[in-house]
């Protein structure tokens, strides 16, 4: 198992919402889509520890701002300080890095809220 398999498993379980790697499909107004933002590996000292450390960035999205709003601090209280078992991928430490909350205009009449929330997860 990877770390988007373990990642989608776990956010499709623990949010009422549709889950998808790198974007919505079209039409979708009410969904997460999350991204791995910065790949990296951890340096040792004399060797590596195998271990990977990845900046992933989870996107909430909504036409309700204060569901999406909702969500998303759900998903930044569930998930900072997290270890163990992520629905079947194990990760060492999921820290909150940062985010933002903006209003998207994508159709005239139909605002959708964007709410990012990025997490250095060490795995």
């Amino acid at each position: 198992m990877t770390i988007e398999q373990g990642l989608l498993a776990w956010l499709e379980a623990n949010t009422p919402l549709d889950a998808f790697w790198l974007e919505s499909p079209a039409g979708k107004n009410r969904t997460i889509v999350y991204r791995n933002i910065s790949p990296s590996m951890m340096s040792g000292n004399l060797s590596s520890p195998g271990l990977r450390r990845d900046l992933i960035s989870i996107t909430v999205y909504n036409d309700e701002v204060e569901t999406g709003k909702a969500i998303a601090e759900k998903l930044m209280s569930d998930l900072h300080d997290f270890h163990g078992d992520l629905s079947g991928f194990f990760v060492q430490l999921i820290e909150f890095q940062s985010g933002f909350d903006q209003k998207l205009n994508k159709e005239p009449g139909m605002p959708v809220y964007q709410f990012n929330r990025d997490f250095l997860i060490t795995y």
